[in-house]
């Protein structure tokens, strides 16, 4: 058995059966880019002189009609690979422009095979003759675990298009990682129950204060259905301790006595921990607000709460302290860029470390300190780090202008063009929280703004990242 099915023999098989085009799962980018080196390779699977030409037809089509740039397209990396395989790697390590083609090819059935992680299946809205799983287990934020009921639905049900197709065909590919028994009994199982993300986010309790009051937050929390999820949990677990209480020992001065009360009384404390979880995580967020002067001691909110509130964004905290602090005032544009941006980075990735970072040293130092002094007061889900490679990264694009140039830099430090373009939106976005600010502080949202226009270049547009 192959420990990883070959796409080569899974193109041929497809092919042979009439079952293309396909979607092609695999477990990780890495998988995904060495299938379509592995096509590309493999002369036998190229397509015909004609289908090569009709393809560049209907790409040069789709870049007109997108108004993409046509010089990040055809100079990408797997450009060639695509022409002459039909078959394209579509993950969140690929640039976006290029998802898109890859998609819009997708949809006139021009492409033979994408294959592709979990984005497709849960992002984007196209379907395939069939579907081949390559794998029982997908990699999650905690490892690997096998895949839910609702994950195969979404991979699964891309299989078969409306209009063109009878039927739809998913098939598994054997080997170690992927188990027809596993899959089986998946898809046999119901789907996963309704689950709650809500939680008093520093952001969603500074808005909410600006029409309510904290009572009024707080019965509205109450009635919320992470809550309601909360009791029904907390119930069962309540009986628990109910019955603990009747089955207690007699004597009361016996040891067993004492330890099946400790127990009960665990018991007890647990369900009504559980039950009062979302008031608990709102007065966390309460007195998180209240520390760092945000919130009054009677709920209502400070002149730093109210302009505050204005930054929806996950770092309302971190960039409210900076900005009071005057860490942000009287500073230059590529300055106040690397300091937004090394906040902006994700602290489990690489960015640019392939030069030496221009901005001063000491203002990461400055904004670190502000950032721990949030963390002291709001222990949150997501730790935010200062990183300064993630500033060098966006600074060497705003400084750059060129993504072919960009993308040398970020091949060189082995960068993938999605996670790079990822962190430049996600910097451009909260500049964008900050130019909201132009009534309490009109020269720093000024900044911001004309900050924020200089990242949004092609690639890197409004267009394709709302």
């Amino acid at each position: 058995m192959f420990s990883e099915y070959p796409i080569t023999k899974i193109i041929k098989e497809l092919k042979k059966s009439n079952l293309l085009p396909a979607i092609v799962f695999r477990s990780s980018r890495r998988q995904c880019d060495e299938d379509v080196k592995n096509l590309f390779k493999s002369q036998r699977l190229h397509l015909s002189e004609a289908e090569q030409e009709k393809l560049k037809s209907i790409v040069n089509e789709t870049i007109e009609r997108l108004n993409l740039n046509e010089d990040i397209i055809k100079s990408y990396s797997q450009y060639e690979m695509l022409i002459k395989t039909g078959a394209g790697a579509h993950h969140a390590g690929q640039l976006l422009l290029w998802r898109l083609v890859l998609e819009e090819l997708m949809t006139k059935s021009v492409l033979r095979v994408m294959i592709a992680t979990g984005t497709v299946a849960a992002g984007v809205d196209f379907p395939a003759r069939s579907v081949v799983i390559t794998a029982h287990s997908k990699r999650g934020s905690e490892g690997f675990h096998t895949l839910t009921s609702s994950e195969l639905q979404q991979m699964s049900g891309r299989a078969g298009r409306r209009g063109k197709d009878k039927v739809g065909f998913c098939l598994s590919a054997p080997s170690q990682f992927c188990d027809a028994r596993v899959i089986k009994k998946i898809s046999e199982s119901p789907p996963e129950p309704l689950v709650s993300v809500y939680f008093a986010a520093p952001s969603t309790v500074l808005n909410v204060l600006k029409y309510r009051s904290v009572e009024e937050m707080r019965y509205t929390v109450s009635k919320s259905l992470a809550a309601f999820f909360d009791e029904k949990k907390s119930k069962p677990i309540f009986e628990q301790a109910k019955k603990m209480k009747e089955e207690l020992p007699e004597d009361r001065d016996s040891k067993k006595y004492k330890n099946a009360l400790r127990d009960q009384k665990k018991k007890l404390k647990a369900a009504e921990r559980l039950k009062l979880k979302q008031e608990k995580e709102l007065n966390k967020t309460l007195n998180a607000l209240k520390e760092l002067n945000h919130v009054t001691e009677h709920g209502t909110l400070t002149e730093k709460g109210t302009w505050a509130a204005q930054l929806c964004t996950n770092l309302v905290l971190e960039l409210a302290e900076a900005i009071d602090k005057e860490l942000f005032t009287d500073l230059q544009d590529e300055e106040l860029l690397s300091l937004v941006a090394s906040i902006a980075g994700d602290s489990y990735r690489e960015y640019l470390q392939s030069k030496k970072n221009p901005v001063k040293q000491k203002l990461f130092i400055e904004m670190q300190s502000y950032v721990d002094i949030v963390r002291k007061s709001y222990q949150s889900k997501n730790e935010v780090k200062v990183l300064p490679d993630a500033a060098l990264t966006v600074l060497t694009w705003f400084e750059t202008g060129d993504w072919l140039e960009f993308s040398n830099e970020l091949k060189l430090s082995g960068l993938s063009q999605g996670d790079a373009s990822r962190l430049i939106s996600q910097t451009a976005d909260h500049l964008n929280q900050i130019k909201r600010l132009e009534e309490h502080f009109p020269e720093l949202a000024k900044q911001a703004d004309r900050i924020r226009f200089q990242l949004l270049k092609s690639p890197i547009s409004d267009q394709y990242y709302q």
